[in-house]
């Protein structure tokens, strides 16, 4: 998957709404990638209503993607 290709999965998916989008302005990956990755682990725990498959996908697309980050390589996803 492409750079391109991930920020369009992204943006497709429930948990991309339910998050800041903090990418928006600035068009910036990583932002992208950490707005998902706050909000999968608040729907991980509970604190937001997600069923299973959305947690899942949001979890999936965060392990996918990590390596095309600048920050988040080394972040562990723990949830």
């Amino acid at each position: 998957m492409t750079k391109e290709e991930a920020i369009i999965k992204a943006h497709a998916m429930y948990a991309y709404e339910e998050s800041e989008k903090s990418d928006e302005e600035t068009g910036d990956f990583d932002a992208l990638w950490q707005s998902l990755y706050d909000v999968c682990q608040l729907a991980t725990y509970g604190v937001l209503d997600f069923d299973e498959d959305e947690i899942n996908e949001a979890r999936e697309w965060l392990k996918e993607t990590r390596h095309m980050t600048k920050h988040y390589q080394e972040t562990e996803i723990y949830f």
